[in-house]
């Protein structure tokens, strides 16, 4: 049967541990910046990675930071997976100088564990040289698993006489078990505890954690006392991880999916109840089942049986991993805007499409191939998903946007209603067109088109002018194109066709035909020029009328008499 861990809750951690002198806020301070790098930071919060959140709250804090204040980065989780000991000092505690940290901070890719409890321990060690206060500010989403109790940990540190105190910040946190030790983490240590639900509340507790820091004063929004136990009076709980000994999954938007079927002759029968959310914790009658667990595009089956008087934990290994990617345009370093992501497994059979700028997938363990496609510009990159990886696949699209418009004649009027651009490669056989690429049939027609040379063909009605333009990857072409032409309005009556000819005969004695009409009101882009309209009747009578069209200008024309 499967056993369940009650979490030792921080995965997912920023910290800032600084060090304050006893003296006016003013004077001079050590600084430790802690950045969790942990796998569990490609999770997502309003539609971007938590890395690319924490990125922008640490901004934040450099912004709000005391030039005078010495401040050292250290990160954890950053170059191997499941390493309790990855834990680096990446910027020694020196002269505050932020773009030093920042593009140390930038070149953070999460993959591990979170260590917590030692990246205290330190923390406080290199700050031990000082007689300085120390202090940190703690950011975490989710969970420890490296040491038992980090709250001990921190009450251990405040104790040794090191002047130690936490201000914690819970950021995104859905495991109240999680929540209930951060708070134990702040209260331990005197400091205040606050909640950040998305992006802009993690960088705005952040400035109130420096500000608490550097003397000013916070409220906690922690309660005075530790509450009870958000799992008593439940007979079943649940986590699940991506692999063995990894941290569990915090799961805060419901992602994790937990249904009970009735056992029939080994496989899931009748759905009896489902269950939300990781880690769960509920009621259920005792009994055998079949727990169906899915989240992403993994499903795991596993019979289960709930005794009475006898809670159940599950722990539930998915043999997954997590994919992200935060695609650029070449060139410009655009994010990625009306993007289609696509994942391709070993098959060559598209699993799941995604339209975010920022996508997640949770995918099982195996090969597969991301494709990343904007308009009619595309990429693909290969990668290898392994149980409990949290990688980005960074993809760059080699594409530009071409803008298209058209006017009847130079100033005006548009061409609208009928409008259509036709793109297509440049011919590689006089007199034939080239291979379509695509058309579009508004008034601006938008194409994302990768670099290179392109025939665009603009018309609206018989009207028709073709241009050839470069498009350049990462930057936006406008072009408006002159069809120099006009309309024709004619009032044919009914039971009347008219065949518009072009003026001039041929060698044969034949003249272009531009098509021939119904309609009994009929309007008509043509290109500037002059024409003769052939109008017949039902009984086979026919007469002509020759017209000219002017650019820019409507010409009418009676058909209905001689």
């Amino acid at each position: 049967m499967p056993s369940f861990v009650r979490p030792a809750v921080l995965a997912g951690c920023l910290l800032v541990s600084v060090s304050m002198p006893v003296a006016p806020a003013a004077a001079q301070g050590d600084a430790i910046l802690i950045l969790d790098a942990s796998g569990s930071m490609w999770g997502q919060v309003d539609g971007q990675s938590k890395i690319s959140a924490a990125r922008r709250a640490v901004d934040s804090i450099l912004a709000k930071w005391r030039p005078g204040d010495r401040l050292g980065l250290m990160t954890y989780g950053h170059r191997t997976k499941g390493d309790c000991k990855d834990i680096e000092l990446l910027v020694p505690v020196s002269k505050f100088d932020p773009a030093r940290i920042r593009e140390a901070v930038n070149g953070l890719n999460p993959k591990g564990k979170t260590p917590m409890a030692e990246a205290l321990r330190a923390a406080a060690q290199a700050l031990r040289a000082t007689e300085n206060k120390a202090t940190v500010v703690l950011v975490s989403d989710g969970i420890e698993t490296c040491h038992p109790d980090p709250c001990a940990v921190a009450a251990e540190l405040k104790n040794a006489g090191v002047g130690f105190t936490a201000h914690v910040i819970g950021f995104d946190v859905a495991d109240p078990a999680a929540k209930t030790q951060l708070q134990c983490i702040a209260r331990a240590t005197g400091g205040v505890y606050l909640d950040a639900g998305n992006a802009d509340g993690l960088e705005k507790a952040l400035g109130r954690a420096v500000e608490a820091a550097q003397g000013g004063k916070v409220k906690s929004e922690a309660p005075a006392k530790p509450v009870a136990d958000a799992y008593q009076g439940k007979n079943i709980r649940g986590v699940v991880r991506l692999g063995p000994s990894l941290d569990p999954v915090t799961d805060s938007n419901n992602d994790v999916v937990w249904s009970f079927f009735t056992p029939r002759g080994g496989e899931k029968g009748e759905h009896v109840t489902t269950f939300h959310g990781a880690p769960f914790a509920d009621v259920i009658a005792p009994g055998s089942y079949v727990l169906e667990v899915q989240y992403g595009l993994v499903t795991r089956q596993h019979a289960v049986t709930v005794e009475k008087g006898k809670p159940l934990a599950l722990d539930i290994v998915l043999d997954a991993g997590y994919v992200t990617s935060e695609g650029t345009v070449q060139g410009s370093g655009e994010k990625m805007q009306e993007p289609t992501w696509e994942v391709i497994n070993a098959k060559g059979e598209v699993v799941t499409t995604e339209y975010k700028p920022v996508p997640r997938f949770v995918l099982p363990s195996g090969s597969y191939t991301l494709r990343l496609t904007r308009g009619n510009a595309a990429s693909e990159k290969a990668f290898v998903l392994a149980a409990g990886d949290s990688i980005n696949v960074p993809m760059t699209l080699d594409a530009g946007r071409l803008l298209v418009s058209a006017v009847y004649a130079p100033g005006g009027p548009q061409a609208e209603k009928g409008f259509a651009v036709e793109v297509r490669k440049p011919s590689v056989e006089e007199g034939k067109d080239g291979e379509w690429v695509a058309t579009i049939y508004d008034p601006l027609s938008k194409f994302d088109l990768p670099a290179g040379s392109y025939d665009v063909i603009a018309s609206v009605g018989v009207a028709r002018k073709t241009v050839r333009v470069e498009v350049k990857t990462g930057a936006p072409t406008r072009l408006e194109i002159n069809l120099d032409a006009g309309v024709l309005g004619m009032k044919l009556g009914p039971g009347k066709s008219v065949e518009i000819l072009g003026t001039e005969r041929d060698i044969n004695n034949e003249r272009v035909s531009f098509g021939t009409y119904f309609d009994e009101n009929l309007n008509l882009a043509l290109g500037a020029g002059a024409y003769v309209a052939v109008i017949s009747g039902e009984g086979g009578e026919s007469h002509e009328k020759e017209f000219t069209v002017t650019a820019g200008k409507r010409i009418d024309v009676d058909a209905r008499k001689q």
